[in-house]
């Protein structure tokens, strides 16, 4: 499949769909990197991502760290597709939400980057979903009693859904690989010397 785009677009491929924690972060990080010519490709198999993003030029794939198969999306073309930034940003405020209907629920929808918020042996089936706000439509659709999904569907849905963890935002790592091979010796980060140093004896640098 291809997302070959004229005029030195920049094609970044990432979870979708629309809503997702990995396309807000996206947008933060282009806009931080100063990137204004750009396409968003949302995608719900990171496999089909990679391919996407061997097939075009000035592609790029970004995915969460906490995203189970990123040892396989790093590994499946260790020549070819490499990791060529990392950024700090956090998810979408998260939420355990039930349906209002269900006194006692017994089945949970749940992305897999996402089961170590909670503990699984409170459901007796537990259902794997591709993103976040996919779990939010199965949630109000029936597909289960229970889902980990954003605060928004709550928001849009008070009559239907009740809380019943308030996780938040949580800062996390997302992985950017491309096909130009980046690192060549030597560490690439942010000096931050004062993050191992005791609190008080030098202050943190003013962010700009």
């Amino acid at each position: 499949m291809e997302t070959r785009t004229p005029g030195g677009k920049v094609t970044i491929v990432t979870l979708g769909p629309e809503g997702t924690c990995h396309e807000r972060a996206v947008k933060r990080y282009l806009e931080f990197q100063g990137v204004e010519n750009y396409e968003i490709e949302l995608i719900t198999d990171f496999f089909v991502g990679l391919e996407m993003v061997r097939e075009t030029p000035s592609s790029f794939l970004v995915q969460c760290s906490a995203h189970p198969k990123v040892h396989e999306i790093t590994e499946k073309y260790w020549t070819e597709i490499f990791v060529v930034d990392t950024f700090i940003f956090p998810t979408k405020h998260l939420v355990l939400l039930s349906r209002r209907e269900v006194e006692t629920p017994r089945s949970l929808g749940i992305v897999p980057a996402t089961k170590g918020y909670v503990d699984l042996s409170g459901w007796e089936e537990i259902v794997d979903v591709a993103s976040k706000p996919i779990v939010g439509e199965g949630l109000l659709r029936g597909d289960y009693d229970s889902g980990l999904t954003h605060m928004e569907h709550l928001e849009e849905h008070e009559d239907e859904l009740r809380l019943e963890l308030d996780i938040g935002e949580i800062d996390t790592t997302w992985v950017v690989y491309g096909q130009q091979k980046r690192f060549e010796g030597d560490v690439i980060g942010i000096p931050s010397a004062y993050l191992f140093r005791a609190p008080g004896t030098d202050p943190a640098p003013v962010a700009a």
